[in-house]
């Protein structure tokens, strides 16, 4: 993983922090408080957005890599090329948990970019960190264990 900087991203990942950044404010956060944005990027070009949806039951928590995720397969596409997630954090490298990385591993290309961004409680930029699917979840299990 590396630590990069806003003038670092390209502009499609520019276009990704937007919208991760506009759709966490849509976030349903009542009983953690803590909202998530997160956008991707298709391997057509397509962006998706989606934002976390808190349950009073917490087990039925939307997670916003996941809605994001959702959004795209139900307009018919099928491969991440990239996401970006973004969240106010103090801690951390504003990574997708681990139910998110696997569900990102089922649609992801051999190379999906996956970038987090940390915010400050003010909405400023606290760091953000770049890495890969395979980086943050090694030795997983993907589709292909399943194919003979």
């Amino acid at each position: 993983m590396e630590q990069i900087n806003l003038e670092d991203l390209n502009e499609i990942e520019n276009k990704l922090y937007e919208e991760a950044y506009n759709v966490r404010e849509n976030a349903y956060a009542p009983y953690s408080g803590f909202k998530v944005g997160a956008a991707l990027v298709t391997d057509t070009g397509k962006i998706f957005s989606g934002c976390n949806v808190e349950s009073v039951d917490l087990t039925l928590t939307t997670h916003a890599e996941m809605n994001a995720i959702d959004s795209m397969i139900a307009a018919g596409e099928k491969k991440i090329k990239e996401i970006i997630i973004v969240m106010v954090s103090d801690v951390g490298y504003g990574m997708p948990c681990g139910l998110c990385r696997q569900k990102i591993l089922e649609f992801a290309l051999k190379d999906t970019v996956i970038i987090g961004i940390n915010l400050k409680e003010d909405g400023s930029i606290l760091n953000i960190n770049k890495t890969s699917i395979s980086e943050v979840l090694p030795f997983a299990f993907g589709p292909e264990v399943l194919q003979d």
